[in-house]
């Protein structure tokens, strides 16, 4: 029975060491996480900023169109006036 001690302390000595290397492990791999999400949020970024770049100009595209749009509907609009005008004095 005087063994019983000595092998469980054996035994918690072994686990104290293990669980420190991977502790140790653990930290290492989430430091090399926190880089490769850096990484990743910096690319991220940069892809928003060119993918910005690239619809600016489309978005000015589609405003153009609903103004030339609106421009060809007040020119019909002037044209009916005037055909309208022009069938009234020749009614008289």
């Amino acid at each position: 029975m005087e063994y019983l001690p000595f092998i469980f302390a054996g035994a918690l000595c072994i686990l104290t060491i293990v669980l420190t290397v991977v502790g140790i492990y653990l930290v290492l791999v989430l430091m090399q996480l926190r880089e490769t999400l850096k990484k990743i949020n910096t690319t991220l970024d940069s892809v928003e900023h060119k993918v910005d770049v690239i619809t600016a100009p489309l978005a000015n595209l589609g405003g153009a169109a609903a103004g030339l749009k609106t421009g060809m509907k007040m020119i019909e609009l002037f044209i009916d006036w005037i055909n309208r005008d022009g069938d009234t004095s020749r009614r008289k």
